[in-house]
């Protein structure tokens, strides 16, 4: 299985196992191969896809924890805000019943309201948002180095540097 495939395989276990007949894997898989740009973007680096589906920052292979995590992240937020507007395009265009609230004597039945449904789903939207924009924050900070440095406690470029001239640190 490819890195794609991998990864959507946590988020369908782990994340979303109750809704495999909505989003398979196949899709999870697919919309992560296709928004990987997205993650690109969030974490500043230029991740490229071979044709065997794995992932690479330049020749490294494969993503750090913390930028699977981000990507996981920024998968939730479409998971999210897609589920909202099922929710309120079922409602405006499916068959609902015209009853809220019944009563009997002293049984109450209930039905959910669609809206507070979607109003939920975008609440469970904008708290991934805010995770993921710590989450990015973090590893931007701690990722990435000073831009300068002055004075004894310089590094010398080759430094950072393996003997066959990849850079240690991304490993």
């Amino acid at each position: 299985m490819n890195d794609f495939g991998n990864i959507a395989t946590e988020i369908v276990t782990y994340d979303f196992p109750n809704d495999t007949g909505s989003y398979p894997l196949s899709y999870v898989s697919g919309w992560l191969e296709a928004n990987i740009g997205e993650l690109s973007i969030a974490v500043n680096e230029e991740f490229t896809v071979n044709d065997a589906g794995e992932i690479y920052v330049g020749d490294c292979s494969g993503l750090m924890p913390q930028e699977k995590e981000i990507f996981k992240s920024i998968y939730s937020i479409h998971y999210y805000e897609k589920s909202a507007r099922e929710t309120l395009r079922n409602s405006a265009y499916g068959t609902t019943a015209d009853w809220t609230v019944l009563k009997e004597g002293d049984t109450t039945i209930q039905r959910q309201n669609k809206n507070s449904i979607a109003k939920t789903f975008n609440e469970l939207a904008s708290q991934a948002k805010s995770d993921l924009n710590d989450m990015i924050f973090k590893h931007n900070r701690y990722k990435s180095g000073p831009r300068q440095v002055y004075g004894a406690d310089a590094m010398n470029s080759t430094d950072a540097l393996g003997d066959d001239g990849i850079d240690s640190l991304r490993s």
